[in-house]
């Protein structure tokens, strides 16, 4: 699957989440995502779904880390704290 369609098919399902304020969960697009891909900025792309989904497509650079393993992968998350994170997911099922 291409980085296009994938950023497409998830576009209503990406969130940016900053560590410094997790109480504010923003919303952002696939445009904002494929700008800031583009842009070189400096973020962390977490795909939270399934293993198995993520071994089947995903967009470039992410890393895997479903919900049940947040906490046994929490080292691969930035250690500075005001990197963002923009994690994505196929949404409710």
């Amino acid at each position: 699957m291409t980085k296009s369609k994938m950023l497409l098919l998830l576009s209503g399902f990406i969130l940016l989440v900053s560590s410094v304020a997790f109480a504010q969960v923003p919303v952002v697009t696939a445009e904002q995502v494929r700008s800031w891909i583009d842009g070189k900025k400096k973020f962390v792309l977490i795909d939270a779904r399934p293993a198995e989904e993520y071994q089947q497509g995903h967009i470039a650079g992410a890393i895997n880390i479903p919900p049940d393993r947040m906490k046994t992968e929490a080292s691969a998350l930035p250690k500075d704290k005001a990197t963002p994170m923009i994690f994505y997911c196929r949404g409710a099922g």
